[in-house]
């Protein structure tokens, strides 16, 4: 059950992560008139990150 409990707590972890990272390319993003590249660029965003951040700033 920890390791389950473990897993599960790194999940959230990651979410949290993505999501305050989201907030801080669209915060780029109007606060700078960036484009969305751009802004994932400044923060040295890569992989398979980019994607999802497009993805939640889409919603």
């Amino acid at each position: 059950m920890c390791e389950s409990f473990t897993k599960l707590a790194d999940k959230v972890a990651e979410e949290r992560e993505m999501q305050t990272t989201a907030r801080n390319v669209a915060a780029l993003m109007e606060s700078m008139k960036m484009t969305l590249e751009q802004a994932m660029n400044a923060l040295k965003i890569q992989g398979k990150e980019r994607a999802i951040i497009a993805k939640q700033l889409q919603k």
